[in-house]
């Protein structure tokens, strides 16, 4: 077994992501969890590979007793969130925990060893890696993306999130104490050094400041700040929508979920929502529907417009960063398109009146 490398985050030029094929993947669903595919989808990903699939009933994993009939995600674990053996025994127990309390989110399943994930050896370019294997229950509907966005919609976003915070406030696991990785908003000082993989001069510059600012004005402040483990990722990609596209009837991908300021869920899915909205205004429903459920202190109202453009920033330059390295994964520029023009937008605004825009001041 490889040995643990805890606080491992990625550095520039580093290649991560598992390579992957049907092959592979009907190969490793028959050897590990005795399922025989009838249908595999690849869907979007960062730095992982992820696959819907669809499987025959007939298999003889005893650990499960009925063939999902929405199927499952198999899940190819990058190299390096694979080496954190830790954190992804705690996903799989914040995940279980969740479903027992009402939130509907993707449910691991045990493999033939009665494991909820496997190390397999693949091999990239030559260099043989090892990568955690693991599978999912598939939560149907339509992902947030798709669907128009409403007022009310963007409301039950902003209640959604703060339910699913509370219930976070409730579980803890010790792998969450010392995670680390570039996604986290506590990193943002790390962007720096990935700054060179946006072309436009006056863009680079731009994100150089939203960092200092972030340093000077959030992170000279989180001690004071009420801290949780959050889902860390709260995207368009990941709620999913009813069939009517008004209700959110589960959350997926809890790759990124970390221990660190409760407010930093909010800002993250402030940061898509309005990115998805293509309006600053529209924050507004977010946080109120928040506010329904949890209060926000004046420090976090204070530091939330920094904290939101801090997250468009990383966002946006991880991006452009990645596809430099991964130019086939066009999901990687999805932020890039609308997110420059959002941020020129909302980084000139002063603190008042993007409070006042969000509800937040009289």
């Amino acid at each position: 077994m490889e040995t643990e490398s805890k606080n491992a985050v990625l550095i520039p030029g580093q290649r991560i992501r598992p390579p992957g094929s049907k092959e592979i993947v009907s190969q490793i669903l028959k050897e590990l969890y005795s399922l025989n595919a009838t249908s595999i989808i690849e869907l979007n990903a960062y730095d992982d590979r992820n696959y819907r699939i669809l499987c025959e009933e007939s298999h003889t994993n005893p650990h499960i007793t009925t063939v999902s009939k929405h199927g499952y995600v198999l899940k190819i674990v990058n190299s390096l969130d694979s080496k954190k053996q830790h954190v992804i025994d705690a996903q799989t127990d914040m995940l279980i925990f969740l479903n027992q309390r009402g939130i509907n989110c993707p449910l691991p399943v045990k493999n033939v060893r009665g494991l909820y994930y496997t190390l397999v050896e693949l091999n990239v370019d030559g260099c043989t890696e090892s990568y955690a294997v693991r599978l999912l229950l598939y939560r149907p509907g339509e992902v947030l993306h798709r669907v128009p966005i409403t007022g009310e919609l963007l409301r039950n976003v902003g209640r959604f999130t703060a339910k699913l915070d509370s219930v976070l406030m409730t579980f803890s696991h010790p792998a969450y104490d010392d995670h680390k990785t570039l996604w986290m908003l506590n990193a943002v000082p790390k962007l720096r050094q990935f700054v060179y993989a946006v072309k436009n001069a006056l863009e680079r510059d731009l994100a150089h400041e939203v960092i200092l600012a972030f340093e000077e004005n959030v992170l000279q402040v989180t001690q004071q700040l009420e801290q949780s483990i959050i889902h860390g990722d709260l995207n368009e990609q990941n709620f999913v929508m009813s069939p009517d596209g008004k209700e959110i009837v589960a959350v997926i991908d809890f790759g990124d979920s970390h221990r660190t300021c409760l407010i930093f869920d909010l800002a993250i899915t402030l940061c898509y929502m309005i990115l998805q909205a293509a309006d600053i205004g529209m924050g507004k429903h977010v946080v109120e529907g928040y506010q329904d459920i949890r209060k926000l202190t004046d420090l976090e109202k204070k530091i939330l417009k920094v904290t939101v453009c801090a997250r468009i920033c990383q966002s946006l330059v991880m991006g452009a960063y990645s596809h430099l390295y991964d130019p086939q994964n066009e999901y990687l520029l999805t932020t890039q398109k609308s997110g420059w023009a959002l941020l020129k937008k909302l980084w000139p605004l002063s603190q008042d009146e993007v409070l006042r825009s969000w509800g937040l001041m009289d």
